[in-house]
């Protein structure tokens, strides 16, 4: 269940959780330069190898990829632009490359 509060908070925002699940959660995003050694050291997905695949899942141009820490799991924030013209935000953890969540429209 812990796992779903984690997901949920960082696909909806922590102000739609409850205050006490809101204060589980610990989001910290990294710089680029941080992002090169936590990606070598922990042996991650690259972002290049992320953004391809959260764009070619939600049949989108990736625009930017953010390497954030969700409590113990890292996640990549990749933002689209889908070819309707919307924004959008896919999660891909970067353990192994796989989508987190839902897609969260801007």
């Amino acid at each position: 269940m812990k796992a779903h509060t984690i997901l949920l908070a960082g696909l909806l925002g922590a102000a739609t959780l409850p205050a006490s699940a809101a204060t589980d959660i610990e989001r910290t995003c990294l710089t680029a330069a941080e992002t090169r050694i936590v990606v070598r050291e922990n042996k991650l997905t690259d972002p290049g190898t992320a953004q391809r695949t959260a764009a070619a899942q939600a049949h989108a141009e990736a625009l930017r990829a953010r390497l954030c820490r969700w409590n113990e799991d890292y996640v990549y924030e990749i933002t689209l632009l889908s070819r309707d013209g919307k924004v959008m935000q896919v999660n891909v953890r970067a353990a192994d490359g796989t989508l987190a969540g839902p897609r969260k429209d801007r």
